[in-house]
């Protein structure tokens, strides 16, 4: 990030990390999963990488201490980026973002247990 924005964004971060592509695409696949629990959602590169960086961070001790993160920690994900590039996604996911769409609303229709 450059320019203005990083003047009024930096000193509000306390950890910053940069991922390899495959640890994106890897977040990519985990959001679209569908789950009981958890709404599959169709993101690409960018938006998947806000699940990708803590993912990694709490996986290692080392980092995990560097960037404060405990049980008590709170970690807000911004999602900015859907499925823009559809045949990306599909070659990175495996699958199309429609069909984690249609798993989406399936989801939302599903009776609460």
């Amino acid at each position: 990030m450059a320019g203005p924005a990083w003047r009024f964004l930096q000193p509000s971060n306390d950890c910053l990390v940069t991922l390899p592509d495959p640890l994106a695409a890897g977040a990519m696949r985990q959001l679209a999963t569908d789950s009981a629990r958890d709404i599959p959602l169709p993101a690409g590169e960018s938006g998947a990488a806000g699940l990708a960086g803590p993912s990694l961070m709490c996986k290692d001790g080392a980092r995990r201490k560097v960037a404060h993160l405990d049980a008590r920690s709170r970690v807000l994900l911004i999602h900015t980026e859907g499925a823009t590039s559809p045949a990306v996604y599909q070659q990175l996911v495996g699958e199309t973002a429609d069909s984690v769409l249609q798993r989406q609303q399936q989801w939302r229709q599903a009776p609460i247990a």
